[in-house]
């Protein structure tokens, strides 16, 4: 194999930056898809990863579970047997060996998929990346051209800074956790589906829900249940309004504006001040509620908890305060209810044969397909190519219905359940706890 020189020239270098510069996160992912001839279902966390040149190029070097780590199967060596494994199956964000491996094969037998993607170690040799060759373990300056040209390509992109601000609202995370449960228990079910062989390998599966408002109302529970943790539908007792009126701040002065501010930008109303405060909530008292606050405005980290918040236990991420059981239990329960969904939908879709007869469907175009192209005395006409294709996609929408309707039910009743357990919990505990005493403190 051709090696690159331990001291490569400028030019050399330039190419080694210009390649890594215009690569991108999604080029395997691409180069599956357009092996498989279909589209490939997408982890949600994988695609976050691959709109960002450098979280992208980091997953190779990161594990892919907890079991892959020395810490971690020190952690599940001492946990029950029952609790082994799912413990280390925890994903971590990495590459596992076998798709590493694949990803490795893959370029360097697929030329644009090789210009199209960054592996760690291999540079190219040319202007357009036609060969690549180990950096060999000397070779800095090389490491540090193709590392330049990531970063740099990250910063073009706004690709790392985009993750952060999009993870910024507890509603887009609880949505990205509904997506990701969504594709993991699809990925569990066994279905006829066009698998993209190449050479004998699995290139992927296509998504259990290829349409984007389908799946976007799939996630609506997750998100509802966010939303109402955080405050952005009512106001909370013991809050101002988002746009206060000056006469009574827990009335808003411009009630399309308190709509727009809430549902929108994401906002909720202040702490009103201790003497209002405790009107709404008389179980609090003074010392508490200033202890609150000195935990809501101490410390810049973006992530912190406490167990003695107005609303009980919560966690506070960017500044939003989300109750542990009035927000993140129904968050979560979304998700599990998801899971069960997709479960459900597909075994029903199963039962009465609905993939075995679009996996047939798709083989009968993909075979008019190889005669139109390798016959040029083919018979098959435009208008029955187009006709088969609309039976396709009938049969996928169907499909894909059963399943939005599993999910949708399971997952409202799921975050309805645990929404409703977690308030009537408050409400015991707030109860329980009774008015704060009537002391000169609390006056």
């Amino acid at each position: 194999m051709a090696q690159l020189p331990n001291d490569p020239t400028l030019g050399e270098l330039g190419n080694i930056f210009r390649q890594a510069f215009k690569a991108s996160g999604k080029g395997f992912e691409d180069f599956k898809q357009r092996e498989g001839g279909f589209q490939i279902e997408r982890p949600p966390v994988s695609q976050m990863f691959a709109a960002s040149p450098i979280a992208s190029v980091t997953r190779q070097i990161l594990p892919d579970k907890v079991g892959d780590t020395q810490i971690g199967r020190l952690i599940s060596s001492v946990l029950p047997e029952r609790l082994k494994r799912p413990v280390e199956n925890i994903g971590l964000g990495g590459y596992s060996a076998e798709d590493l491996q694949g990803f490795s094969e893959a370029r360097a037998q697929d030329p644009i998929l090789r210009e199209s993607s960054v592996e760690i170690g291999k540079i190219p040799l040319g202007p357009d990346a036609a060969v690549e060759a180990p950096a060999g373990a000397g070779n800095y300056r090389a490491k540090a051209a193709q590392a330049a040209g990531v970063v740099a390509a990250d910063l073009a992109s706004d690709g790392m800074r985009n993750i952060w601000w999009f993870l910024n609202a507890p509603q887009a995370i609880a949505q990205v956790a509904m997506f990701q449960g969504i594709n993991q228990a699809s990925e569990r079910q066994k279905r006829p589906s066009p698998v993209g062989l190449d050479q004998g390998k699995f290139m992927g599966q296509a998504p259990v829900l290829r349409n984007r408002n389908l799946r976007m109302a799939a996630a609506a529970p997750a998100w509802i249940a966010a939303s109402m943790g955080v405050g952005n539908f009512i106001r909370q007792p013991g809050y101002k309004a988002v746009l206060p009126s000056e006469d009574d701040p827990t009335q808003t002065s411009n009630p399309a504006g308190e709509l727009a501010s809430r549902y929108f930008l994401g906002r909720s109303g202040a702490l009103l001040p201790y003497d209002e405060f405790r009107k709404e909530r008389p179980d609090v008292t003074r010392q508490e509620y200033n202890a609150y606050k000195n935990y809501l405005f101490s410390g810049k980290s973006p992530l912190k908890a406490t167990i003695e918040g107005p609303q009980g236990p919560e966690v506070t991420f960017m500044g939003k305060s989300i109750p542990l059981a009035t927000g993140l239990l129904p968050m979560a329960a979304a998700v599990v209810g998801a899971r069960r969904g997709v479960k459900r939908g597909m075994t029903k879709v199963a039962a009465r044969g609905g993939y075995k007869e679009e996996f047939d469907q798709d083989q009968v175009i993909r075979e008019m397909k190889k005669d139109r192209r390798d016959n040029v005395d083919s018979v098959i006409s435009d208008k029955a190519l187009e006709k088969e294709e609309r039976e396709l996609r009938r049969m996928i929408s169907g499909n894909e219905d059963t399943v939005a309707k599993s999910i949708i039910a399971n997952t409202s009743g799921a975050t309805a359940g645990a929404a409703l357990s977690g308030y009537v919990l408050e409400s015991l505990r707030r109860a329980l706890k009774g008015n704060a005493p009537n002391t000169e403190e609390n006056l």
